[in-house]
This record gives C-alpha cells, structure tokens and sequence, in this order.
C-alpha cells in the first residue's frame, strides 16, 4: 500500500534524478506540470552534483512548492510509485501534511495484515488518505500519523505501518519502510519546515 509517506521522502528530495531523454511525454494531468517536475529533477541534479564535489548540497534554503512536488512525484518519479496506487496528492501545511491517492485493493490484498477490520472484505480501487504532523531535526525527520482512511474506513496507525512495511520491503530494506520511526534526511538536509504550500529545506553547511 501505500506509501503516502513515501511521498514525504520524495518530497524531501530523497530519490535520485531521473534520466532524461524521454522522446515521448504524455500530457500532463490538471494541476500538474511537467515544467515543475523537470525543475525539481534539475535541482536534485545539482545537489548531488555538489556533495559529488564535496560541496555543501546548498548554501541557502531550497524552497519547493506543493505544484513542483506534486509534479515530480506523479511524472518523473511515477514508475517507481508502488504498483496499486496511484494519483498521489500531497497538500502541504504548517507543519503537517496530507497525501491522498487512490490504492488498487486488490493488488496489495495478500498485505492486509489481520486486524484490519473490514478492509480485508474490501475490493477494487478505493480512495486513501493519510493525515500526519511532520517533524525534523538535525538531520532526521518524522512523521505522526494522525489519522488514516482507507474507502472511508478508519485503520490504527499499527495496521497501517504493518502494510506499508510490508509493501516497501526490498533487497535494500529487507523490513521495508517503517513510517512510524524517526528517517534520516537525504542529501545532508539538516532541517525541513513545511509551510502552507511549500517545504523548505536546510542542509548541513
């Protein structure tokens, strides 16, 4: 399931700058824009460029808009979005954030651990939401989640951390994605501050 909280990562910077080249792009969805998408895989591009030369990733704070994460994480970043969902919407607040997207029941229902409730008799593609306050410090950042949906339907922040751990795991995290434990910041960001449609971001000097 899931990674609404992936999305936060992607929205700390932490994936790598996609290839370019693609020949063939198709129309950006309503609300997006593939200008913003290019402009956050260029900047990506330039931090790890200047750690490659021992530089600091940036001497100022690096502001990324709501529209330019949204971009990023649905064009560029869209082939590694977990299989199942889909539509991914991150609404950014002062201190808090909020991902909805919409999740294919059915692809992830050998995930659903027991105690889920009635999501296990749940089918098709349903609407999810997470809503979370989100913290950092010093290099490492968090998320509480507060509250999440899935088709309406209320999970515990246990369940919930069980499905995306589940779903993230990889040869790289062999236990997958823990959203409810404290993750280091990509990049050397020292501090991220998110704000009523936008995060910014402070490294390390």
């Amino acid at each position: 399931m899931t990674i609404l909280p992936l999305a936060v990562v992607a929205l700390l910077l932490g994936q790598a700058a996609p290839p370019k080249g693609d020949p063939v792009r198709p129309p950006a969805p309503a609300g997006l824009s593939w200008d913003d998408a290019d402009w956050v895989s260029e900047t990506v591009a330039r931090v790890e460029k200047r750690l490659g030369a021992g530089k600091p990733a940036s001497r100022q704070t690096l502001a990324v808009t709501e529209r330019q994460i949204n971009s990023y994480v649905n064009l560029a970043l869209a082939a590694k979005i977990p299989p199942g969902l889909s539509g991914l919407d991150l609404d950014l607040q002062k201190d808090r954030l909020i991902a909805r997207g919409m999740l294919d029941l059915d692809r992830v229902k050998s995930k659903i651990p027991q105690g889920a409730g009635l999501l296990a008799f749940l089918s098709g593609t349903v609407p999810v939401e997470l809503r979370g306050r989100f913290s950092s410090a010093d290099g490492s950042g968090r998320v509480e989640v507060e509250e999440a949906l899935v088709a309406g339907i209320s999970l515990p922040p246990g369940v919930l951390a069980q499905i995306v751990s589940q779903s993230t795991r990889s040869a790289k995290r062999p236990q997958g994605f823990d959203i409810l434990a404290p993750f280091p910041l990509p990049f050397t960001a020292r501090h991220v501050r998110l704000e009523p449609g936008r995060a910014l971001v402070d490294f390390f000097q």
